[in-house]
């Protein structure tokens, strides 16, 4: 069976696209309850084992989304801060990759890139409050048309499904729909995180079909609160009663409060102890698919949304103005036994709109769509893969918003950020400057004009900014995570 271009399109993905019942109410309401929905359904799977297909045991997939992470927490990174030993010994039998970027340093847009393979500037979600349009595809919709059943296990209000993200999945779980302070009351006396638990008991379900499970936990993000269980071990403010609540964090932002180094510490330690607590969380479900034996049929996939800023620049912990390498590099790890195994490292530079082709490219699933990303397959043998520029945006959920729109691209150890309606331009050559210190744009005008006429042409075909009109429910939300309220 074939698609618009001649490529050999899989039958159940080929109608799926081809009728919108089944991709609509079929796939996600209550018709596929129905006994329409179920004849329906049968015969999009008959025609797609019409067409040939024959395949071994499938793959089950867990991709685990961390929110906030910086690479350069994780031990397997070279980290020295938090005790990561689950995501270690994932990077241990996988394949990490060690110069990872996102797309965006907001989750939303993030999310969105990692679930359809494209930038923002092609999905349309540009910020928060947005919603991704029923015409785009997301990595659930492949794979459930696949057969897969699809879950997803959400700790955010800004992931929330009314903003098309959920788009595919048979079931999605929000932690924040449940008792928060009671679950928060939990979390801080014992440590137990409930939605481990519900992910837990959606892999333990008994079912006839491969399994996809998309797990997102947000304890790095600030307010830096880890419960008792790390506390005790990252909490160093033995000499200041500082807070690292939303308020106390916008005040440092704003030059209100002055940080002694100490203190400084105190708060990137309280941040450690989050993606601690996280690494606990993931090592339980790792300890699971391995004890119920689906550890040897399930590619994992760990990697985040966007890093932080801890105090490097500006006086600023948070990650929603800036696109820093802080921001905006992530861990990104691969483990599939037989496929991406071995504890290799590969140094190319990566992006997180990659996932989804090389997902798709792991399981034999062929589709006409075109993606920004490309598939990192070639990487699990050893393979040197030619370097690709990185794209890197940032919008506000609002006009006249913390700042204006930034744009930023790296290619060949080069990288410049644009930020419109200013005439500051910066230009860094990261071989001899990781840390973004000398900008080079004054310097070397030759080159900032080469990266600029690069940053234009990766940017050309984006979307028009329309801030959608935001409810008095999304800005609580947003004000309450610290992405608005700020002058």
């Amino acid at each position: 069976m074939t698609g618009t271009s001649g490529k050999r399109v899989p039958g159940r993905l080929f109608l799926y696209r081809a009728f919108p019942l089944i991709r609509g109410p079929l796939v996600r309401g209550s018709l596929a309850r129905g006994p329409l929905g179920r004849a329906l359904l049968a015969a999009v799977l008959l025609a797609g084992f019409g067409c040939g297909v024959q395949r071994e045991k499938p793959w089950n997939v867990l991709l685990i989304t961390i929110d906030t992470l910086r690479a350069d927490r994780l031990g397997c990174y070279g980290g020295m801060y938090a005790d990561t030993p689950n995501m270690d010994r994932l990077a241990a039998r996988g394949v990490l990759f060690a110069n990872a970027f996102a797309a965006m340093p907001l989750t939303l847009p993030s999310h969105t890139s990692i679930l359809t393979g494209l930038y923002p500037k092609s999905h349309g979600v540009l910020s928060h409050a947005y919603t991704l349009e029923e015409e785009k595809t997301t990595l659930a919709e492949y794979l459930k048309v696949e057969g897969y059943r699809t879950g997803a296990f959400i700790s955010s209000h800004v992931l929330d499904n009314r903003y098309g993200i959920g788009q595919g999945f048979d079931s999605f779980w929000r932690r924040y729909n449940y008792n928060t302070e009671e679950a928060n009351r939990i979390r801080a006396n014992s440590g137990f995180d409930i939605l481990t638990e519900a992910v837990g008991q959606y892999l333990a379900a008994p079912s006839e079909q491969p399994t996809f499970a998309w797990v997102h936990w947000f304890h790095p993000h600030k307010p830096y609160e880890p419960p008792k269980s790390q506390r005790l071990k990252y909490d160093h403010r033995a000499n200041t009663n500082l807070q690292a609540d939303k308020v106390t964090l916008e005040q440092l932002w704003k030059g209100y409060i002055d940080l002694t180094e100490e203190e400084v510490q105190s708060i990137r330690g309280l941040y450690d102890g989050e993606v601690a607590y996280t690494d606990l969380q993931v090592g339980i479900i790792l300890d699971q698919l391995e004890a119920s034996g689906m550890a040897d049929r399930t590619i994992v996939i760990l990697t985040a949304d966007h890093g932080e800023m801890l105090y490097e620049r500006d006086r600023y912990f948070g990650h929603d103005i800036m696109l820093y390498d802080p921001s905006i590099h992530v861990p990104l790890i691969i483990m599939a036994p037989g496929m991406a195994d071995g504890g290799r490292i590969v140094q190319s530079t990566v992006r997180s709109v990659d996932i989804v082709p090389t997902l798709l490219a792991m399981l034999g699933i062929e589709t006409d769509d075109a993606f920004d990303g490309r598939s990192l397959t070639p990487a699990f043998s050893g393979e040197e893969m030619s370097d690709v520029p990185v794209l890197a945006e940032l919008y506000g959920p609002k006009p006249n918003w913390k700042t204006e729109p930034r744009h930023s691209v790296r290619f060949n150890g080069w990288k410049i950020i644009e930020e419109d309606g200013s005439d500051v331009r910066q230009l860094y050559w990261l071989a001899d400057d990781p840390n973004e210190q000398i900008n080079r744009a004054e310097s070397d005008p030759e080159k900032y004009a080469e990266m600029k006429q690069l940053l234009d042409d990766v940017r050309a075909g984006s979307r028009d900014v329309s801030f959608p009109e935001l409810s008095d429910e999304e800005r609580k939300v947003l004000e309450a995570l610290g992405y608005m309220g700020g002058d």
